[in-house]
């Protein structure tokens, strides 16, 4: 067995069982040093759909070769093209982009000539490889009607999102200091219900009501960062958690996309509005302690004309609601789908 195999099946297998996207970009990266060699030149890039491509992750060769050609073929190009200088080949894939990355990556590499179409073939399989688990990723953790996370998804969402914070970022180069920003920014977690969604579905039937849920989940993309995580819970509750210096800011945010949903224009349905009641997380908190406190917030904008986002801290700080009393009781007592049911049971007129 050749001595590169072993180390390049132990990144394949990583990669298998990564479940991670970030994380899975960091093991393609290894894997494709691993497979081109040493004097290999290899680089991830991110890339938004109008913007200039920009550096996630280099080669310790790729570094100081980054200005030219390599960025002449990238601005020009959205992968899978290749160009010869220097006694070198220059070229860069586009890897399969999940359903809910705001970015493209390109994997870009430069190869001496001699290495010839192989070692291009071999790194084409890896990208596929990449791209399989995206798909397979996307499948088994996106909500089947609006393509945003599903509820199966958020406790693992949430433990990293914790762990980073107390770990710290590793590793944020100058190229990602806007992302460690907002990564180090405080967190907020809101529950956001559409208002009086059953009168919809009675009134114009289970078709037109998933048109709407369609059309919020649309809205939330494109009212939220690409780097907020958004949720559908099931049924009419969605989820967010977003990065915000500021409970103002979060609020802001979380305002804006009522806005957004009372101001849209629903088909035959006409105009839809939503609720909202949000959180600060702390990095002490359990999953069902902080969607708690957002839906009990949630819970006080329905009880007081809807169509409002409601901040937990604010309603505790001004005596509006109580403080939750502390019972003594293992975490794994709670359910959180439970919760919710018993939230929304609350809720029913």
């Amino acid at each position: 067995m050749p001595a590169i195999a072993l180390p390049l099946l132990k990144n394949v297998e990583a990669i298998s069982s990564c479940r991670d996207r970030d994380v899975l970009g960091r093991i393609v990266f290894h894997a494709a040093k691993v497979l081109l060699g040493e004097k290999a030149e290899v680089a991830i890039f991110a890339r938004t759909p109008h913007g200039k491509p920009v550096l996630k992750q280099p080669s310790e060769a790729a570094k100081a070769t980054l200005a030219a050609p390599w960025r002449e073929l990238l601005d020009k190009t959205w992968g899978d093209e290749q160009l010869a200088a220097n006694g070198r080949i220059y070229g860069s894939f586009l890897l399969a982009a999940s359903e809910i990355a705001a970015d493209h990556l390109l994997l870009a590499y430069a190869i001496d000539q001699a290495a010839g179409a192989e070692s291009v073939d071999s790194l084409a399989c890896l990208a596929r490889i990449y791209g399989n688990q995206i798909r397979l990723l996307d499948y088994s953790e996106l909500d089947t009607l609006t393509h945003l996370l599903n509820r199966k998804t958020f406790d693992e969402t949430f433990d990293r999102l914790l762990t980073a914070r107390v770990s710290g970022a590793e590793g944020a180069g100058h190229e990602n200091r806007r992302e460690h920003r907002e990564q180090e920014a405080p967190a907020w977690l809101g529950v956001i219900d559409i208002d009086h969604f059953k009168r919809v579905n009675d009134s114009f039937g289970h078709l037109f009501g998933d048109e709407v849920l369609l059309r919020v989940g649309d809205l939330m993309r494109k009212t939220f960062r690409g780097g907020d995580r958004l949720f559908r819970f099931g049924g009419e509750e969605f989820v967010v958690i977003l990065n915000a210096e500021t409970e103002s800011l979060a609020a802001a945010g979380f305002d804006r996309f009522r806005a957004s949903v009372e101001g849209n224009e629903f088909p035959q349905v006409g105009q839809v509005t939503c609720s909202v009641g949000f959180t600060a997380v702390l990095t002490q908190d359990v999953p069902t302690d902080v969607v708690g406190r957002a839906d009990e917030a949630l819970y006080y904008a329905k009880e007081h004309g809807r169509n409002q986002v409601c901040c937990y801290e604010q309603l505790l700080a001004a005596g509006t609601i109580a403080a939750p009393t502390v019972i003594d009781a293992p975490v794994s007592d709670f359910d959180i789908d439970a919760l919710f049911v018993a939230a929304e049971a609350a809720r029913q007129p």
